[in-house]
């Protein structure tokens, strides 16, 4: 049986292999991306700090965001990377400690998409494998839902509404009920022209003292309740929500899963099958790879970070997640590229592969 040096001396090769380039960001990053990118709910999860330039601080939450600034940073906007990484990450946690390891691989700007997610999947099951874990696998698609929106039949005004709520349930159900609601909605015309508007909030906030050049304005005012009145006279019909609904539903064994996916599309008269190939082809290399338990397809599953574009996934063993990853192709461009740069990547939780390897 291996020691946990051995296993992390074999965890540190992984990530340091022929042709990676071993990084290891500040530990010390600004909050602002971070927000910016991931969310109020990942942001909870930060240890914060001000600097004495009244700038918000965080402990480094995970290696992925300053990976590939770093990236752009450097000038390779385009070029193929592949990078490896070892070290601690913070963030808060209901049981356990603040300070864990984190390692992972990040494959950015590769000539082949396929090719580089294959080796996210192989490095992710090496991990485990090293430590003497056979996982299972949970898998998802952000690309099969976003082809499935984009053809099913509802104003375009709503389409990235709900995908930005893809991978939160509670949300999702939640815009689903509003959007199911009879009464939600008004099929009317508008109240008020768009500079009819703009004069009546002009004269209220005058009346009430309040700041013409403030936080908002009257023009933005006025635009924000004109994008609310056009959602709720924008009507999704009750047979895409019926769609939608079943789709995100579905769960089990992969094959049978994507047998019930295509069928529900055809049903409905929408073409899948680009994403379901690509898919199908992934699966068939993943269920031949040794080292690997059940896997299962969930409809619904995907990190809760929109920057997120593919295939995604999570390796779990007694409920435990043990790596998650999968291909995030809008993350650079968010960060400032010009262009839409693929890239695909996992993490593996040291910390819980150990807690596995002594069980």
């Amino acid at each position: 049986m291996s020691t946990p040096e051995e296993r992390r001396a074999a965890l540190l090769a992984l990530t340091g292999g022929e042709g990676f380039t071993h990084v290891s960001p500040p530990i010390l990053m600004r909050a602002t991306p971070y927000f910016n990118l991931a969310g109020e709910e990942f942001g909870r999860r930060m240890l914060l700090t001000a600097g004495n330039d009244g700038e918000e601080y965080c402990l480094r939450p995970d290696f992925t965001l300053p990976i590939a600034m770093g990236y752009l940073d450097g000038g390779a906007a385009g070029l193929a990377a592949s990078f490896g990484y070892l070290g601690p990450v913070f963030r808060q946690r209901q049981n356990g400690p603040t300070e864990f390891e984190q390692a992972g691989i990040e494959l950015i700007g590769q000539p082949d998409r396929d090719e580089a997610l294959d080796r996210v999947f192989a490095f992710a099951i090496a991990a485990t494998t090293a430590y003497g874990v056979t996982p299972e696998v949970t898998l998802g698609s952000v690309e099969l839902f976003e082809a499935l929106l984009a053809k099913a039949d509802m104003p375009d005004v709503w389409r990235p509404r709900i995908r930005h709520r893809f991978g939160h349930p509670e949300a999702m159900e939640r815009l689903l009920l509003r959007l199911s609601d009879p009464h939600g909605g008004s099929s009317g015309s508008l109240p008020w022209k768009h500079k009819e508007l703009v004069s009546v909030v002009t004269d209220q906030m005058v009346a009430a003292g309040l700041s013409l050049t403030g936080s908002r304005s009257p023009e933005e005012i006025a635009e924000r309740y004109f994008e609310k009145q056009q959602l709720a006279a924008a009507r999704v019909p009750s047979e895409t929500i019926t769609l939608l609904r079943a789709y995100l539903a579905l769960s089990g064994p992969v094959a049978s899963t994507l047998e019930r996916i295509e069928k529900l599309a055809v049903d409905q008269g929408i073409d899948i099958s680009v994403p379901l190939k690509r898919l199908g082809m992934h699966i068939d290399a993943l269920e031949s790879a040794p080292g690997v338990g059940k896997i299962t397809f969930d409809a619904g599953f995907s990190p809760r970070l929109d920057y997120y574009t593919g295939l995604v996934f999570e390796l779990t063993s007694n409920e435990r997640t043990l790596s998650s990853g999968g291909e995030y192709g809008r993350l650079l461009q968010r960060l400032g590229a010009t262009d839409e740069i693929d890239a695909a990547g996992c993490a593996v939780w040291v910390d819980r592969l150990e807690a596995e390897a002594g069980a």
